[in-house]
């Protein structure tokens, strides 16, 4: 099973960018605080980039500006790259489902 689920705020406000095949895709930093405090009794966030294609992508950059909370599920992408005869994996998420949150 690859899934993942993230619930969070919008650090910065995704570009909006068209690929050679014409499909739109944007990149969206959210900030995700971590279920626990730590030593200090902070609680801390992580910062994961999530990939978001076409009507999708569209709709984020059109209704969303930074600070505004949204969920997130989709799947971990896994590509590799060739780099001096060696072959590196970089993961990506790949957002299949957002769900805007409103907050009054």
């Amino acid at each position: 099973m690859n899934v993942f689920c993230l619930v969070g705020q919008i650090k910065e406000m995704p570009q909006l960018r068209s690929i050679p095949s014409g499909e739109k895709v944007c990149n969206v930093l959210l900030e995700v605080e971590r279920p626990y405090a730590n030593a200090d009794g902070v609680y801390e966030l992580d910062t994961f980039q999530i990939e978001v294609w076409r009507g999708l992508a569209e709709t984020l950059c059109s209704t969303m500006k930074t600070g505004s909370w949204i969920t997130v599920k989709g799947r971990i992408s896994s590509r590799a790259y060739h780099k001096d005869d060696k072959v590196y994996y970089n993961s990506v998420f790949v957002a299949e489902h957002i769900g805007f949150i409103h907050i009054a």
